[in-house]
């Protein structure tokens, strides 16, 4: 799973900060970073035509811009088409270079863990260049989980959505599930540390490994709302535009609330992950890894022991030939 990401600018800020602030800002950020790039001898912008979208950069920063480029020309495509979004809108990527101390200065509330980050509102991208440099093959996912949250804010502009939603279509047009993810989604279950979507529908948990479990249930949830037919997101981000609320458009497409959901959510995965044949108290992956290395152990065994009958038959046949 790729690193935690806030997907609006309020998640950044301090509590109560007011839409006037917000935009001072945001403001304040692209000065804040183009003042650092000014730094450089050798400032840099590069700009993907067809998309209009600017990444601003350092000279010694070329390779990750590039990389991030890369990534934005051949992934928009697909991400765009999976939420039916005509054309995409332009945007900004910033990558910056020291982001502990531009996260002091400016007030941002975003994880140590953060490689990327998306601000919807004002479609902005920030992209630790550090994080990026020493997590590069990751970005492969970091990225494209940024861009659905920027085009999901352009497919839908101004309605608000749960964090679950949000998470769960971006892990998912990201391509981050994994069948380990599946095992530590069942440990957590297992564990009794897998949030509910009422509670990670606003905000999520502050520890690391607790956000990643949710990360996980909002996965899981967003599949199986949509019951594996992901072909069905256009129309249902087209009834969530005409609405212009979640919550309406939800009822309204599925035939339940959103709340009847989660409380039918919540039964499906209980059922799914506590299984009575989950007799080992450490957990699932404890116990799978166990009946491997006892399957592995056995095999070793039964092939020794041929090994040694096949041994013994030598030796026997040697000495009827001495005798």
């Amino acid at each position: 799973m790729g690193p935690v990401r806030f997907e609006r600018l309020g998640d950044f800020l301090k509590p109560r900060v007011i839409p006037f602030l917000v935009g001072v800002v945001v403001i304040l950020m692209i000065a804040d970073f183009g003042s650092a790039v000014a730094e450089d001898p050798q400032p840099r912008r590069m700009t993907l035509d067809r998309y209009g979208i600017t990444i601003e950069y350092r000279a010694k920063d070329q390779k990750v811009a590039e990389k991030v480029a890369s990534i934005c020309t051949e992934r928009l495509p697909d991400l765009s088409h999976e939420l039916g979004l005509d054309a995409v809108k332009p945007f900004h990527v910033f990558l910056i270079p020291d982001m502990p101390a531009y996260r002091k200065k400016l007030g941002l509330r975003v994880p140590e863990w953060g490689v990327a980050f998306a601000f919807t509102e004002n479609q902005i991208m920030l992209v630790d260049v550090v994080k990026a440099a020493n997590a590069w093959n990751s970005l492969e996912k970091v990225i494209p989980h940024e861009l659905s949250h920027l085009l999901l804010a352009q497919r839908v502009e101004g309605v608000r959505f749960p964090l679950w939603f949000m998470e769960g279509l971006a892990q998912w047009q990201a391509h981050e599930w994994s069948i380990l993810e599946s095992w530590r989604l069942m440990e957590a279950v297992w564990g009794n540390r897998a949030p509910s979507l009422a509670q990670i529908s606003s905000s999520l948990p502050a520890n690391e490994t607790q956000v990643r479990d949710a990360y996980r249930v909002a996965y899981a949830a967003f599949l199986h709302r949509f019951e594996e037919r992901t072909e069905l997101i256009p129309a249902f981000l087209n009834e969530t535009e005409r609405r212009r609320d979640f919550g309406e458009a939800f009822e309204a497409f599925w035939g339940e609330s959103e709340f009847d959901y989660y409380a039918r959510f919540a039964e499906h995965l209980s059922a799914k992950y506590r299984s009575r044949l989950m007799l080992f108290q450490t957990g699932p992956l404890f116990t799978l890894m166990a009946v491997l290395f006892l399957i592995v152990m056995l095999r070793i065994w039964i092939r020794n022991r041929k090994k040694l009958r096949q041994m013994d038959r030598i030796e026997r046949r040697s000495s009827l030939d001495d005798y």
